[in-house]
């Protein structure tokens, strides 16, 4: 009876740490992110870029991430723009 009783504690616990593993991580979205430090001329894709080590958004007049890389569709609002750091 204790050995049972252990067990389905210990099961309990994996059980525990599974579901809080999947609960609090983000899951990544299968939308490629494009940055262009030069109005369109250079893109970067950001998927694999980290950003305040690889790249950075500034103030500036254009936006910062685009879902592609003709310029139509920007990820956040024109006030940022990208930067590649060295």
């Amino acid at each position: 009876m204790k050995l049972t009783t252990i067990n389905l504690l210990r099961g309990g616990v994996f059980s525990l740490a599974v579901v809080a593993a999947f609960a609090f991580t983000q899951p990544k979205g299968n939308n490629p992110e494009y940055g262009t430090p030069d109005n369109g001329e250079t893109w970067y894709l950001l998927d694999e870029l980290v950003p305040g080590e690889d790249y950075r958004c500034i103030p500036g007049s254009q936006s910062c991430t685009f879902s592609d890389s003709t310029m139509t569709s920007p990820n956040d609002s024109p006030v940022h723009q990208f930067i590649l750091l060295p």
